[in-house]
């Protein structure tokens, strides 16, 4: 390999994010909701004094330095990221700002009706329907194992639950339209 090659790779590899070429993430990359309790650590390239790691706060807001309260519930990390960035260049010369959750809080959801143990569920990761049935011992004897459903917040366009099926036939038989969907915080499950 030429001289200039290794040279540009190397330039290549020293420059920042946003001057490198960007490519978009693969679908289902990136949806993960910010919630209260989660910890962030930002760290902004070149600048030790800007890299710090953050709670959410219950209300959903973080404090940070020059930026002060921000409202990141519900927010993707892409979109922190480039909130930070955009309030950033107001005080530093083209910021590069990176956002990384490093502790997922406890992911709570809720399942109510013919299960052996209904209640509040705390999650510690990525959760399906089933699992939160085997946490809650099971459907009764007097369950209808195809009328199960979640009731998720913000679904809809006017901020109301949306229903989301999770029929337990099709959920654990092969080749019947997968319904074990993965929870969200807030989610509740009711089995009918």
């Amino acid at each position: 390999m030429s001289r200039i090659a290794i040279v540009l790779g190397c330039i290549l590899l020293a420059a920042p994010a946003h001057a490198r070429a960007q490519t978009p993430p693969a679908s289902g990359q990136g949806t993960y909701r910010i919630v209260a309790g989660d910890v962030l650590d930002v760290f902004v390239w070149r600048n030790k004094d800007l890299s710090l790691q953050v709670t959410v706060r219950p209300d959903g807001w973080i404090s940070y330095p020059l930026v002060s309260d921000l409202h990141v519930a519900e927010s993707t990390v892409m979109d922190v990221q480039k909130r930070l960035q955009d309030a950033l260049a107001k005080f530093v010369t083209a910021p590069v700002v990176t956002v990384v959750v490093t502790k997922v809080a406890n992911l709570r959801v809720s399942i109510l009706g013919k299960v052996r143990q209904p209640g509040r569920y705390n999650l510690e990761g990525p959760t399906t329907v089933l699992d939160v049935l085997a946490l809650a011992g099971g459907l009764t004897e007097y369950a209808d194992p195809d009328g199960i459903y979640i009731l998720r917040r913000g679904g809809t366009p006017d901020g109301l639950f949306e229903r989301i099926a999770a029929r337990y036939t099709s959920s654990v038989s092969p080749g019947k339209g997968n319904t074990n969907v993965n929870v969200s915080a807030g989610d509740i499950i009711i089995v009918p």
